[in-house]
């Protein structure tokens, strides 16, 4: 068992790949807040996040709580996954990019029915669901406004989506795809929350694709129920 994990137990991949993640998410945003637009989208959103946590009851605890499931979830991803299903091994880019893709779209399917079915369906989760819909003018910080659980779920899911398709092809993902995917992931979540105040190419896409899941925030009966792409929503009748 020891040589076993000695010899298939990948943690200088798994690590190589969680300080890329943060290194250029940090750069990235670094760099993108020195366009003085997005300074602007910066300050307004802060604003707005700070006048929640002065003026909502709760708002700090439940973010914390979130925060917390989150990086636990996190912890076990890439202590007890990651190290099995990433490579240094050099990749040809055509299945770099078709994992990525493959990841995304998979995750974001899945997704889509748990929060269309299970999240706004009856019972239990969908006052798990509630938390985050108590964010009905969504900001940047809503994204982490979420019950434990459902933070839980939605970073378990993409844990099960990329092991899964690693067992399947029976070949592990590159450093590079897994870095990539989970940058895409995650800035996108928190993109869909983001509010957008100038209204000029290219801001005004921006504004109307984070406008589409703030209508998905005005109640519990609407649609747009996809995280990464509307693509399931228009195939499947429920774009708002």
């Amino acid at each position: 068992m020891v040589e076993w994990l000695a010899e298939h137990y990948k943690w200088m991949e798994s690590l190589t790949v969680l300080v890329s993640v943060f290194a250029i998410v940090a750069a990235g945003r670094f760099l993108l807040f020195r366009v003085p637009a997005l300074a602007e989208v910066k300050s307004f959103n802060h604003e707005e996040n700070r006048d929640k946590f002065r003026n909502k009851r709760g708002y700090a605890g439940r973010i914390k709580s979130s925060q917390m499931v989150s990086l636990a979830t996190n912890v076990v991803f890439f202590l007890c996954a990651v190290p099995f299903i990433t490579t240094f091994e050099m990749q040809p880019v055509w299945k770099i990019l078709l994992d990525i893709f493959v990841i995304l779209m998979v995750y974001d399917f899945f997704y889509y029915m748990m929060h269309r079915f299970l999240f706004h369906g009856e019972g239990y989760f969908r006052k798990v669901h509630a938390v985050h819909h108590q964010a009905r003018n969504p900001t940047s910080l809503d994204a982490l406004l979420l019950h434990p659980m459902e933070a839980f779920l939605g970073i378990f899911l993409f844990m099960v989506v990329t092991t899964v398709l690693v067992v399947v092809t029976q070949q592990p993902l590159h450093v590079i795809t897994l870095v990539a995917t989970i940058i895409i992931y995650t800035q996108i979540n928190t993109f869909n929350h983001v509010k957008f105040k100038p209204d000029y190419f290219p801001f005004r896409l921006l504004n109307w694709i984070a406008y589409k899941h703030s209508v998905h925030h005005i109640d519990m009966h609407k649609g747009n129920y996809a995280t990464i792409t509307l693509l399931f929503d228009k195939m499947f009748g429920t774009l708002d």
